[in-house]
């Protein structure tokens, strides 16, 4: 029995691993000089962040293929957000949820996998902000604590457990006004570029590998499994 609690004691060391830290595998960028993306602010201060079929350059990094690698794609962003507020200059509109997703108008080939989807996700949490009267906004959101989800046809998110994204908002003309985040209506347009993160993923041509720490845990865990194991053997056989 006690043998059998150390084994159940190290399996769970093995696995108990820390939040890993994230990796930037994928960016995008606007190809249009027009504005690409659209805050509007409602009456009640609730609010919609929305971008509809923009063309954008979408770009795997070399932590997936080796090298940087471009594809031409078509962005698509709705999220909605709870009533703002207007705080030292800054307006504030939390998000309830939302969705975005590059796809490409035809099937590519990128890693050994052949597809349209380079990365679809949804999201929650955090909040959409701006200068008041100033020509930028950004959004930021994390899981954990917050709500992130990635899948694509060319990477495995199936053992990623921390994921995160950002987006920017640049080029607001005319300038962010108070009345988009509380509670008058209001809106601004610029252009959004954007980055996207996991601690785990495979494709490119790349296996999923367990991060640093996690080796260090089960290597750690393992051995806790075989001092046991020789302990157990080098006990004295008891005969009644």
């Amino acid at each position: 029995m006690k043998l059998l609690s150390t084994l159940a004691l190290a399996a769970g060391f093995a696995v108990a691993a820390p939040a890993a830290a994230v990796t930037t595998f994928a960016t995008f960028t606007a190809t249009s000089l027009f504005p690409s993306v659209e805050f509007t602010g409602a009456a009640n201060g609730a609010g919609t962040l929305s971008s509809t079929a923009q063309p954008v350059t979408f770009r795997f990094l070399d932590a997936v293929g080796g090298t940087p690698t471009d594809f031409d794609a078509i962005f698509n962003l709705l999220a909605t957000t709870a009533g703002g507020s207007v705080t030292s200059g800054i307006g504030f509109a939390p998000v309830i949820g939302g969705s975005f997703s590059f796809t490409s108008a035809s099937a590519v080939t990128f890693g050994g996998a052949t597809g349209t989807n380079f990365l679809t996700g949804t999201f929650s949490g955090s909040a959409v902000t701006a200068q008041i009267d100033g020509t930028t906004a950004n959004y930021g959101v994390a899981q954990p604590p917050a709500f992130v989800t990635f899948t694509s046809d060319f990477l495995d998110f199936s053992q990623s457990t921390a994921r995160d994204l950002a987006f920017a908002i640049t080029g607001i003309n005319p300038t962010v006004s108070a009345g988009s985040f509380d509670g008058g209506v209001g809106s601004f347009a610029g252009t959004i570029t954007g980055s996207f993160s996991a601690d785990q993923f495979a494709g490119g041509g790349l296996p999923v590998v367990p991060e640093p720490a996690t080796w260090a845990l089960m290597i750690g865990g393992f051995g806790m499994v075989g001092t046991a194991m020789r302990r157990r053997k080098s006990l004295p056989t008891v005969t009644a």
